[in-house]
């Protein structure tokens, strides 16, 4: 289990396949996982792929503070100079994506390309309510007829990630979204399931992170992604939304700011598609691009997932 000392902090990363460099950026409440399971694999087929556990989160060490997405971007930078990747494909999921964002203003040279997978940046849209915790105890019981068995309450950042479970099972997949079943996907989320089991080791450190450090305060914190700096960056950017996301808002922002974009919208999918319709991303990412140009360039395009 690789991990490195970086700015006095340990961060656990994975490396793998070869070829060109891609680095993979989860989101809060979530870890490598998110990506192990289709995404990374697939991608590294034709690139070395290196993921971390952002810090307080999986395996990575947890500080006092340090939770801005500048903060965090410095961590991914220096991950990136400790194993000799001058300059990577950054794929960033929900905050994991302000987090890439802020790797490109921070230092620009670091990114060949940018993805923004149904990311959330707090300097264009207000964290909007993640779910009606009243309605939990419904959800409960929607989860148990599904056979998945949660009990306890949970943060209310997974629930709209078991509501769109459900969605996707009701869309037609039978209860394998993505084509490698629930047990995958449900092990990318730090819960745990059945009545006898205490909170996963995972859950354990989320409440924890929200309890005694200032993560909470600090990943609502705007310094870095100022519109004015998300304008200076000109590395070519891939906005990939679900059109059911709740984060369009950021994504329209982004479009106006942003000088070479490319949208892509995913059918049916809300914000958690690149785990439970992870081929759509991967399609996404797989099709051709057009080279920068100097000028303002955008394109869009609907998914065929």
């Amino acid at each position: 289990m690789p991990r490195a000392s970086l700015r006095g902090q340990t961060i656990h990363y994975q490396q793998i396949g070869t070829g060109p460099d891609v680095v993979l950026i989860h989101g809060l409440f979530c870890n490598i996982a998110f990506w192990w399971f289709r995404v990374a694999p697939k991608l590294a087929e034709t690139c070395r792929v290196t993921a971390l556990d952002l810090r307080g989160h999986g395996f990575s060490a947890m500080s006092d503070e340090g939770y801005r997405t500048v903060d965090l971007a410095e961590d991914v930078i220096a991950l990136m100079d400790h194993l000799g990747i001058q300059q990577a494909h950054v794929i960033g999921h929900s905050f994991g994506g302000a987090v890439a964002l802020a790797v490109a203003t921070l230092d620009d040279g670091k990114v060949r390309r940018l993805t923004l997978a149904d990311a959330w940046v707090p300097s264009l849209q207000a964290m909007p309510p993640l779910s009606d915790t009243s309605a939990w105890p419904s959800l409960q019981k929607r989860l148990r007829a599904r056979g998945i068995v949660i009990e306890g309450e949970l943060p209310r950042v997974a629930h709209g990630f078991f509501e769109e479970l459900l969605e996707t099972d009701a869309d037609g997949t039978n209860g394998k979204p993505g084509g490698f079943g629930d047990a995958a996907v449900l092990s990318a989320m730090p819960v745990s399931t059945g009545a006898k089991r205490r909170p996963s080791r995972a859950m354990r450190r989320w409440r924890e992170l929200m309890a005694r450090t200032n993560a909470h305060e600090e990943m609502h914190d705007q310094r870095g992604l100022e519109e004015e700096k998300i304008r200076l960056v000109r590395r070519p950017v891939d906005l990939i939304y679900g059109s059911r996301s709740r984060y369009l808002k950021t994504r329209d922002g982004l479009e106006q700011l942003m000088q070479d974009t490319t949208t892509v919208t995913v059918p049916n999918a809300g914000h958690f598609f690149p785990l439970l319709k992870p081929d759509a991303l991967l399609h996404a990412l797989e099709a051709p691009k057009t080279p920068a140009r100097p000028l303002r360039r955008r394109q869009t395009e609907r998914a065929r997932f």
